[in-house]
């Protein structure tokens, strides 16, 4: 970022900008079309007063931004916060000015937003643009224009399936008494693919002047989404190259992946959330918890010491719970419409509710889940293109965010904590390398063994079965975990026993029958991503692969059969945000699979609660770790995302809804 020496002059405000919309696409076919618009120009302390009649034409709302606050005092909080994140002394005193649409009878649609962080004498110390995608997805870039206005930054943000996550923006800032514009120019490879821009002159915002330019250009959000599926559908008719939202990885691929938020209420405009509200009076009353709303009411079967969740935005959660109720406590989580209460651990809270899951709603609501819930998105299916794409999603976010609260082994998969001694008192790190030892030695490794490990993470495995002697064999689909392994491997003077392969399992099946032959194959927590359409070809490759006589160990974690039964078709939160293409197994599943092969299941290790508390320090730990991973670039929907998916896995293993276990295949004799 250049430093700023930007002085702007304002216009009375609220004002309206009336103007136009501009759009010209260079490549790689070229397109160019220009609309009449307004957006809102809006000092956050200073917000609208309009006559009722005239809000459902001009509703602002702070909701429609960034994590979605509470009201406009809080939206400029977290401007201000963000701005102070990337290193730029902002003063209790500043303003910030925002130019975007409102609402209109209830709709908006905000391609793109900008706020303008201003000094008392008018200087721009740095404004952050904040982009729309057509999948309810937001981002926002914090910049600090040069005297013309101007910034350059590294775009990572998944907007358009006609534009990939990489490339640069040029970005373009102008704020006078008179005239706004807002303008950015995406370049890859140094050359321009398309700009786009806002501009238009300042109009005051009066009762009569909203009116007329409500009249002459009505429906303005829903008309400005209108246009851009309108040109969606122009170039997808002209055969454009399409990139999916869920494998688009940029200059910095984490970005793609969050804040992939539902909005709040959609389907929802006649019940406004009163049967989720209903509802969830009825799944907590029996629970040892306790719900409080902001004007102090409290339900649920909980002591007034009993875990709390605390609701701070009553109206959106509800509507969200509707919306998707598989996936809305996670999102309105995510969006800080509910927290864990002051003295509330979030796992401890989440826990009852895993334990009652199967009978948190009467059976003939239940029933009706299947009218609610989704199905997988089909570019999520594993095929050997989606199984890379979604392995990437999640492990090739960064390097440096695992290390910040994982151990010195960099092992992401339960530990094994020794059973006489309180896990309390045991470290991390060691009970790790206990348990890659437990798989080690049930799959028999020893000095001479030719091991086979499908699934290599950042290498712990590898390294410590090389120490015993063995010629290890293995694959990831992660270029970010590889290449940390290949260090580690190479650090320890190991290089010429471990050979680390970027390919797919199923690659083992392109060779002719009986190319390769390994005594033994392990495989920790990679079979959850494999997806059960592919589950025979995850164990057909084991049968195939495996030497006479050898032994094959997979550390899966597990749900019960009915459980799978009751979800695998359904699309959760932790398949949408954390582990696209993901699906958890049961034994029973497994080992029916396993019929259809040479391999039988021979024995099962289980130690679900050994998970909890594994969780429960990886979680510790990010908490701790947060303003280092800040400066990685993550934001706050990320790490409220996060929090939620340890606490909400934390609380599945320790109400036995999950459990982990080592299982041992052998081939039929």
């Amino acid at each position: 970022m250049s430093g700023s020496a930007l002085v702007v002059g304002l216009p009375v405000l609220p004002a309206l900008v009336v103007g136009h919309v501009h759009h010209l696409r260079y490549r790689p076919r070229r397109r160019a079309f220009s609309h009449q618009h307004y957006q809102w120009l809006v000092d956050l302390d200073d917000p609208p007063r309009l006559p009722k009649l005239l809000r459902q034409f001009a509703d602002l709302r702070a909701v429609d931004h960034l994590s979605g606050p509470a009201d406009l005092a809080a939206l400029k909080a977290e401007v201000l916060e963000r701005v102070r994140a990337e290193g730029v002394a902002v003063p209790s005193d500043a303003r910030v000015v925002v130019l975007a649409h409102a609402r209109v009878f209830g709709h908006v649609f905000d391609p793109m937003s900008a706020f303008w962080c201003l000094g008392p004498d008018g200087t721009v110390l740095a404004a952050l643009v904040e982009v729309h995608n057509t999948y309810a997805g937001r981002h926002a870039y914090v910049v600090r224009p040069d005297e013309r206005g101007r910034a350059d930054i590294v775009k990572d943000f998944y907007v358009s399936p006609f534009t990939k996550v990489d490339g640069r923006y040029a970005v373009g800032l102008h704020l006078s008494p008179t005239r706004v514009s807002v303008s950015v120019g995406l370049s890859t490879d140094g050359s321009p693919v398309l700009t786009a821009a806002v501009a238009g002159s300042v109009r005051r915002a009066s009762p009569a002047e909203v009116a007329r330019v409500a009249l002459r250009y009505p429906l303005m959000p829903q008309r400005v989404s209108a246009l851009i599926k309108a040109h969606g559908i122009w170039l997808w008719l002209k055969r454009l190259p399409m990139t999916s939202r869920d494998r688009s990885v940029g200059n910095a691929g984490h970005a793609a992946a969050t804040q992939r938020l539902e909005p709040p209420g959609r389907h929802t405009a006649l019940t406004r959330g009163a049967v989720a509200r209903a509802l969830v009076r009825v799944a907590v009353a029996p629970l040892p918890v306790r719900v409080r709303h902001p004007d102090g009411t409290v339900f649920g079967g909980g002591r007034p010491d009993a875990p709390t969740l605390e609701i701070t935005r009553p109206g959106l959660l509800y509507r969200r719970l509707e919306t998707h109720p598989k996936i809305g406590l996670g999102e309105a989580f995510m969006a800080g419409e509910w927290r864990a209460a002051d003295g509330t651990d979030l796992a401890e809270l989440l826990t009852p509710f895993a334990r009652r899951l199967d009978r948190l709603l009467p059976r003939p609501v239940l029933a009706l889940r299947g009218v609610v819930e989704r199905a997988h998105p089909v570019h999520q299916r594993n095929t050997p293109e989606g199984a890379k794409a979604n392995i990437q999603a999640h492990y090739d976010l960064s390097n440096d965010l695992f290390a910040a609260f994982l151990d010195e082994t960099m092992t992401y998969s339960s530990a094994l904590f020794e059973p006489d001694r309180p896990v309390e008192e045991q470290d991390l790190a060691d009970a790790q390398r206990r348990k890659i030892d437990a798989v080690l030695d049930a799959a028999g490794v020893t000095a001479g063994t030719r091991l086979l490990e499908i699934g290599t993470g950042w290498g712990e495995l590898a390294l410590r079965a090389a120490q015993r002697g063995s010629t290890v064999t293995t694959l990831t689909l992660s270029a970010e975990q590889r290449a940390l392994a290949q260090a580690k491997i190479d650090a320890a003077g190991l290089s010429g026993l471990v050979e680390i392969r970027l390919s797919d399992y199923r690659s083992l099946l392109d060779g002719p029958e009986g190319a390769a032959r390994f005594d033994a194959v392990v495989s920790v927590e990679m079979i959850e991503a494999v997806g059960e359409e592919f589950w025979p070809d995850y164990l057909q490759t084991i049968d195939r692969v495996l030497a006479p006589g050898g032994r094959a160990v997979i550390q899966a974690i597990l749900m019960s059969h009915a459980r799978l039964l009751a979800t695998r078709r359904s699309h959760g939160w932790i398949q949408k945000h954390i582990f696209p293409g993901g699906l958890i197994p049961s034994v029973e599943a497994l080992t029916e699979v396993a019929c259809h092969t040479g391999l039988r299941v021979t024995q099962v290790e289980r130690f679900g609660l050994h998970y909890a508390h594994t969780l429960r320090l990886w979680r510790a730990a990010f908490v701790q770790a947060w303003p280092q991973v800040r400066e990685l670039g993550f934001d706050e929907t990320f790490r409220r995302a996060w929090e939620f998916y340890l606490a909400y896995c934390e609380a599945g293993f320790a109400a036995g809804y999950l459990d982990v276990a080592h299982l041992t295949l052998r081939r039929v004799q």
